[in-house]
């Protein structure tokens, strides 16, 4: 352990061990006497440990030092700063002010700031006003106000909190201008003698003015003298200027804009306004009903149970009076419950609610309740689930969690997404805020340019709904940084590792999100720490990311987020990423927006097809100048709405291309519509076979196992019944340059050349598959290819490779059959058709044991009327399979089978 890891220690365990005090034991001069270290060392490493916070210091004669983090735990309080004047200042961090409220740190977090700022600001704090309904606890934030610059130590211990309600006077502002200002002998009838007032009273401490939209208008220019210079005349002296150095709070249930004097608002640098009980999170309400509950248990002298009908119906209901409404309704619910009870226990039954709550109880409910009914739990067992939590910092553990619980590190970068995108739905969602104070427009509309300037820079695009969210992050964090450092300190050396490996996964996306942290903290004055990066990195990856299936989908519309927040809803109800949403410029031209398509398609490519949805303007227009940029497949649908946008990226999630989606929706909606059909497509072979699509898949991999390097002609195996329902008309052949079709049954598509598997075993025709590989391969790579057709394309290796059976065996069941077939229809096949008959008849036992036969087609039931003793030849024919395998060949595998017979029904 080095020198100053010692002395860190030491300072820990007398800071956990000892009162908080000025003892000796707290000094540099202590701790290096102990340690047998010089004086300026020890000091050294305390100030360093003052400068990365784990230090706290006080500026006394002695000077003490602590451990930051020992006294949070031995006080558990959160710190303001570290560094303090004195032992009392100190001290008065052990004091309890805005933690004590419900929600300091989630919905009341920014007014928190705000009123700390109003009342901290030199000389005299700032006039604050509190804006907000009924029964949301202004007073108690205005009383909170004045208990937290009494422990700052911004106000003297003996300073007071004076409050008047302006409503009291609202018909005699005479009396209200007497009170506040004071008055002298004779300034009016029962002026008997001088009287100071409030204003005066309130001197060096807090004047609270409650419901001020109360206050007459003469009364407000009165203030104005007194805001501006902290001097004011009494009634009845404007001779004589009299002083006074209070912080004032205004407070109102009014919209101030409308209620109160410009002049005088204009004097009035911070508004916070007091969210509705409904609207802030539901947390905060079970937190807020236990707390009057145990309130009420203390004061009653009695264990009290609630049961969980009459929990959950306070939950629900809606207190139109907020807070107040709810602790009088906990009282008046008690009071009735003391009424029915005798017992040292106070029992709460959904029936001892007041009677106006039963109106939004359906009536069914109430007909079939009864006490007996309902589970009873003490009121402390609510307790569990309101131990207060900081999400940022739970949302961190997950992540961390998620990086040291896997080794798989893609795996850790999806479960990390999935946290992320978590995290944020719950900030914009759960906890219900709106963007409505000052400082969340002013965030967001920092962060929208912060992006714009690096999409700009990097060529990226983020819809405006997820800049939005990402504002909400950013405001979150700015909300606990001290317990955020304390906990990337703990857990530095996993995130460091944690941050090396999402730099060198992602490295133009860290990059990305390293130049937006500095800009949040040039414009934001928010210093971000490293997780905090790699948040964003991942953030940025999955907004810049190119992963595609080779079809896209793109929202343009007019208007600040009406394209993403269409793609963003359509993406939520389907459960997948579809569509991207651009958002652009109402006075935007033509030419820039196919631009953007454009660069939007350099970005992604390679692209094969392109859904674009637009909200508006000459589809024709859009068509002529798209059209040059077309290197994929481009549906254009106009008129986009959400309904429309969800109907598409259906068909797209089904895998649909483009031009059929084109179609579909052209025959179900009255859209205007574009195809622009790719000038650059790939060639490919498709594999093919009628007894499924697992056989076609098979095919596929021994042609391309024959090949001895990888060529620019895509091999693909593709659906046998597909081919025949659409013949030319299938998707396959507007995404491909389809050259040739290859498996054990001819679909027979028009144009088309289709080359029998058989005739590959047998070498006939192997020509055509020459010319088209050839020009991809030299000559000693063709040999090659050859050899390799040869070696691959046996019967035997065919079966093997086609099947899961033992190709032996299955080889002599099949040779079976084949003979008694011929026999029955009295030909002899050719040995090219023969070789066809073989890997059908192997492909048919398989996918019979593994209940995987052919469904039934048109004409069933006709043919099987018709034939009924060539079917039942047939059957004897495959009698012996069917008792070797268990299996029974259905009679549409029968119809199948005399194609090979040249049987015409």
């Amino acid at each position: 352990m080095t020198s100053k890891q010692l002395v860190y220690e030491e300072i820990k365990q007398r800071t956990l061990e000892n009162n908080i005090e000025e003892n000796e034991i707290f000094t540099a001069n202590d701790l290096a006497t102990s340690l047998n270290l010089s004086r300026n060392t020890v000091s050294q490493y305390l100030n360093e440990g003052l400068k990365d916070e784990s230090i706290v210091k006080v500026n006394s004669r002695p000077v003490y030092f602590f451990d930051k983090s020992a006294l949070i735990k031995k006080w558990n309080v959160r710190f303001i700063g570290n560094e303090f004047a004195s032992f009392d200042v100190l001290k008065a961090q052990k004091e309890h002010d805005f933690d004590q409220l419900i929600g300091y740190n989630g919905s009341l977090s920014s007014i928190v700031e705000q009123c700390k700022a109003a009342m901290c600001y030199p000389d005299n704090g700032l006039p604050i006003m509190i804006y907000g309904p009924t029964g949301t606890g202004k007073t108690l934030l205005a009383n909170t106000m004045y208990d937290y610059a009494l422990h700052q130590g911004v106000i003297e211990s003996n300073s007071r909190f004076v409050s008047v309600n302006c409503s009291e006077y609202a018909n005699n502002p005479e009396l209200l201008t007497s009170n506040l200002f004071g008055h002298v002998k004779g300034a009016y009838t029962s002026a008997e003698e001088d009287q100071d007032g409030l204003i005066s009273l309130a001197n060096g401490g807090v004047l609270f003015l409650d419901e001020v939209h109360c206050l007459k208008a003469e009364c407000q220019e009165k203030l104005f003298q007194f805001m501006d210079k902290g001097i004011y005349h009494k009634v009845g002296d404007n001779d004589k200027w009299y002083k006074s150095k209070c912080r004032l709070i205004f407070a109102t249930t009014e919209n101030p804009q409308d209620a109160l004097l410009k002049t005088l608002l204009r004097r009035i640098p911070i508004t916070v306004s007091v969210p509705s009980l409904k609207d802030r999170p539901l947390l905060e309400k079970r937190e807020l009903i236990y707390r009057l509950l145990e309130q009420e248990e203390s004061k009653l002298g009695k264990d009290m149970y609630i049961s969980n009908l009459a929990y959950s119906t306070f939950l629900d209901y809606e207190f139109k009076g907020n807070i107040g409404e709810l602790k009088n309704t906990i009282k008046a619910t008690c009071a009735k419950g003391l009424l029915n009870q005798s017992s040292d226990i106070l029992q709460i039954h959904l029936l001892d609610l007041p009677s106006y709550f039963f109106e939004t109880i359906k009536s069914m409910q109430l007909k079939t309740h009864s006490r007996d009914n309902e589970t009873l739990f003490s009121i402390h067992d609510l307790k569990g689930e309101l131990k207060p939590v900081i999400p940022l910092l739970q949302f961190y553990a997950k992540l961390l969690d998620a990086f040291e619980g896997e080794e798989d590190f893609s795996k850790v970068v999806d479960q990390s997404k999935v946290l992320i995108q978590n995290f944020i739905d719950y900030l914009f969602f759960k906890q219900k805020y709106t963007l409505g104070t000052t400082n969340e427009v002013y965030l967001l509309k920092i962060v929208d340019k912060i992006y714009s300037i690096v999409m700009n820079k990097y060529a990226f695009v983020v819809p405006n709904s997820k800049i939005k969210m990402y504002s909400k992050l950013f405001m979150e964090y700015g909300k606990d940084i001290t317990d955020t450092k304390i906990w990337i300190a703990s857990n530095y050396d996993s995130i460091m590792a944690f941050s090396t490996q999402v730099r060198r996964q992602f490295p133009r996306a860290y990059s990305i999100a390293q130049e937006i942290i500095e800009n949040i903290a040039l414009n934001l004055d928010i210093q971000m720490d490293e997780f905090m990066q790699v948040v964003i990195t991942l953030t940025v990856a999955n907004d810049d990311k190119i992963e595609h299936n080779g079809t896209v989908g793109l929202i343009l519309c007019h208007g600040y987020s009406t394209a993403s927040s269409i793609a963003d809803t359509v993406n939520h109800i389907l459960n997948q990423h579809v569509f991207d949403g651009m958002d652009m410029e109402v006075q935007i031209s033509i030419d820039k927006m196919c631009l953007m398509v454009d660069d939007y398609l350099r970005r992604k490519a390679p692209v094969k097809e392109l859904m674009l949805l637009v909200d508006m303007g000459s589809l024709e227009d859009i068509y002529e100048r798209i059209n040059p940029l077309s290197d994929c497949n481009i549906g254009i649908i106009n008129n986009v709405s959400t309904a429309s946008a969800l109907e598409v990226g259906n068909l797209m999630k089904q895998h649909m291309h483009a031009r059929q989606i084109i179609k579909t929706i052209k025959e179900n909606y009255e859209m205007s519509y574009q195809f622009i059909e790719s000038k650059q497509k790939n060639e490919a072979i498709l594999t093919v076979c009628a007894t499924g699509f697992g056989s076609a898949k098979k095919i596929g991999e021994l042609l391309k196992n024959s090949l001895p390097k990888s060529i620019p002609l895509e091999i693909i195996p593709y659906d046998y019944q597909s081919l025949v329902t659409h013949g030319i008309e299938d998707n396959v052949f507007s995404e491909y340059d389809v050259k040739m079709l290859i498996g054990t049954l001819d679909p027979k598509v028009p144009g088309v050349k289709y080359m029998p598997m058989e005739n590959i075993v047998t070498n006939d025709e192997v020509h055509y598959l020459h010319e088209l590989i050839g020009k991809y391969l030299s000559d000693d790579e063709l040999r090659m290819f050859n050899e390799n057709i040869a070696k691959n394309f046996t019967l035997d290796n065919i079966v093997n490779h086609l099947t899961i059976l033992n190709p032996q065996k299955v080889m002599e069941d099949v040779e079976e059959i084949v003979s008694e077939l011929e026999k029955l229809f009295k030909c002899s096949l050719d040995i090219t058709t023969k070789v066809g008959v073989y890997v059908h008849l192997s492909c048919l036992i398989e996918r019979l044991i593994l209940r995987q036969g052919i469904a039934e087609s048109e004409g069933m039931e006709d043919f099987a009327k018709k034939y009924p003793d060539l079917i039942e030849s047939i059957k004897d024919i495959f009698s012996g399979v069917e008792y070797r395998y268990s299996v029974e060949i259905p009679i549409p595998e029968i119809r199948y089978l005399l194609n090979y017979f040249n049987f015409d029904e």
